[in-house]
């Protein structure tokens, strides 16, 4: 059995493009999305209506929660004033122009996603079970993963938010973080996402980079009157 998921495309449409057409090479069996489709990038409405195109499953993500219910913040946790001030500039763009019949599918998008696959349980979420902008970094303390994977009864949890892919076996199942595919912070441009490999009930994730134009798309966002800045993340993967 093989799952992929992605997470963070952030109205980044080459890039969400360039992870469908190389998840269609590889056999895969399910496919998810562990949410933000918008915010940042250029194009919110299109990443939205390919998702749609696509049917597939996706959670909420914090982005979506805020654009979708139009709120004034997306509960991101910003580590200065400028990234402050960044981030009102992006939810502001984004708001004004994702359209209205994208805002209610948004806002109507499930918190989490609970299946069973090859005999294990697995929860998609965004930030955590609890919470829409909680991170879960792979420093995050084993005890606390563990109480997250019991008390939701979950045998593999996966989330995104980070946009730090990682994979942690634990005491009382798997976390996986699927980093992200349109806005990255693992220090190169690539894409990325993760597909889970079930065999015997063993857990084994392998992190796809995929190349795009990520040129094309700082170029969108400087045109289209988003912040420098968020053209820089896109070109070196770094934030």
């Amino acid at each position: 059995m093989k799952i992929a998921v992605f997470a963070d495309v952030h109205s980044n449409f080459l890039a969400l493009e360039a992870v469908l057409k190389d998840i269609r090479q590889r056999g895969i069996n399910r496919i998810y999305c562990a949410g933000d489709l918008v915010g940042y990038g250029p194009r919110p409405n299109e990443v939205i209506k390919l998702l749609q195109k696509e049917n597939i499953p996706t959670v909420m993500g914090n982005y979506d929660d805020a654009v979708g219910s139009m709120r004034l913040v997306c509960g991101c946790d910003y580590k200065d004033e400028k990234a402050v001030q960044l981030g009102e500039k992006s939810i502001t763009w984004t708001k004004k122009h994702t359209s209205e019949e994208n805002k209610a599918w948004l806002k109507k998008l499930p918190q989490r996603i609970e299946f069973t696959a090859a005999g294990l349980r697995f929860l998609i979420v965004h930030g955590s079970p609890g919470k829409l902008n909680r991170y879960l970094y792979e420093h995050t303390p084993d005890e606390y993963l563990n109480k997250l994977l019991a008390e939701n009864r979950c045998d593999v949890l996966v989330c995104g938010h980070t946009h730090l892919p990682y994979h942690k076996t634990l005491s009382k199942g798997d976390v996986i973080n699927v980093g992200s595919a349109g806005k990255p912070k693992h220090g190169d441009p690539s894409a990325v996402y993760a597909v889970i490999n079930i065999e015997n009930e063993d857990v084994t994730v392998e992190f796809i980079k995929v190349s795009y134009n990520f040129e094309q798309t700082a170029r969108e966002i400087e045109e289209f009157g988003l912040p420098a800045e968020f053209a820089e993340i896109v070109r070196t993967g770094v934030s």
